[in-house]
């Protein structure tokens, strides 16, 4: 077994070398924006396709807050930290682009440039406010509401290609879709709906940029934790729930009677951890198996795994957006994959899986083929799926 992570510091960090990669016919020049690829020119030669070092990090242009991360990973008092990061202002173009947030083709790229890196934040405010979940409406305190999506916000790594904020909002934007999309939709209460957008904003929080396995093949103390079970997402889903137990002025829950903060908890809890590709076939033999028992969705008497499956869909369906921004989204995932291959020293065995005279080629794009197939289906199938 390989082990990278031991340190000095046995609190800070391991340090990851920030990569900058780019695929042929794209480059990453002003990367907040799919509509700014352009093709490369004529005479550039394969070899200029390769992964280039770098010593900018992929930051979204977003001040992250050290302190705020370093006291949820590892587990301190959030009590003295302040939650008054200001909201984004509200500008024209900002405005007309979130009427568009019930669009499939919706730009999430645009609009984290246009918040200056804030779209998570964004998002999950516009949602709440969108489906009425916000006081007076319902029981959700603004303030406190604001002041978890500012907390989950800084808390994703800005250095990570794919597994950042922008990801985490474009999924949130995505699963709201999927929730009401079709002709054979489930009345959702707003107790499953709120459930959901938390699930989503936090789906991948403090993600380390490196897969469940690596994690657990190089003893990352986080697998030592979750005994290498579904590392990654009992971490995200953990320090989500740290973030609301250790400061009042983030407890999102506070309006909540505690049956139903026990029934959030369990809604938010089962969907992050679904997102566990080792939990894909799971996930979809429960729904058929349930949706065999009793077609009729509405008529479920637990929304959990219909949950759960949008959010895993929403997580997956970046492939079917339209294609700038499924080009870009495969571009930023393989950019990230190539930064954990680069610290295994694993090259030879990674890139004889890459055809570089097809474009953009990884693990990623043969996976999401497999998995769109059978979700497709079982959505077809229902008359629930985003087209």
């Amino acid at each position: 077994m390989v082990r990278f992570w031991g340190r000095a510091n046995r609190n800070s960090a391991p340090r990851k070398r920030s990569v900058a990669c780019s695929f042929w016919p794209f480059d990453r020049h002003k990367k907040s924006n799919p509509d700014n690829y352009r093709a490369s020119e004529p005479s550039e030669t394969h070899s200029k396709r390769s992964l280039r070092s770098s010593s900018k990090s992929h930051s979204r242009k977003q001040q992250v807050d050290s302190d705020l991360i370093d006291s949820i990973v590892n587990d301190r008092d959030l009590s003295h930290l302040s939650f008054s990061r200001p909201a984004p202002l509200s500008t024209p173009a900002i405005r007309e682009l979130l009427a568009k947030i019930g669009d499939w083709e919706f730009n999430i790229f645009e609009l984290d440039k246009l918040t200056q890196g804030r779209a998570l934040y964004t998002v999950c405010m516009t949602l709440m406010e969108n489906e009425g979940l916000l006081e007076p409406d319902w029981v959700i305190s603004r303030q406190k509401a604001e002041r978890f999506f500012v907390a989950v916000e800084a808390t994703y790594r800005g250095d990570n290609s794919y597994h950042n904020s922008v990801h985490a909002a474009d999924v949130a934007q995505a699963a709201l879709i999927i929730l009401k999309a079709g002709h054979n939709s489930v009345a959702f209460t707003k107790l499953e709906v709120f459930s959901l957008i938390c699930a989503a904003a936090v789906h991948d929080l403090g993600h380390p940029g490196y897969t469940n396995d690596f994690l657990i093949n190089t003893a990352h103390p986080n697998a030592i934790v979750y005994n290498d079970r579904s590392v990654n997402e009992n971490f995200h889903v953990s320090s989500a729930f740290r973030i609301v137990s250790q400061s009042e002025e983030t407890n999102i829950f506070s309006g909540l009677s505690r049956a139903d903060y026990v029934q959030a908890r369990r809604l938010i809890v089962n969907a992050v951890l679904a997102t566990d590709m080792t939990q894909h076939m799971r996930l979809l033999d429960a729904f058929s198996e349930g949706r065999s028992e009793q077609p009729n969705l509405a008529a479920w008497g637990d929304s959990d795994v219909l949950l759960q499956l949008v959010l895993h869909t929403a997580d997956l369906c970046n492939p079917c957006r339209p294609l700038l921004f499924s080009i870009k989204w495969g571009e930023l995932i393989c950019c990230e994959f190539l930064e954990q291959v680069m610290l295994l020293c694993i090259c030879t065995s990674f890139l004889r899986h890459m055809d570089h005279s097809a474009g953009v080629q990884s693990p990623y794009n043969a996976t999401t083929a497999f998995i769109l197939k059978n979700f497709l289906s079982v959505y077809q199938d229902v008359g629930v799926y985003a087209n």
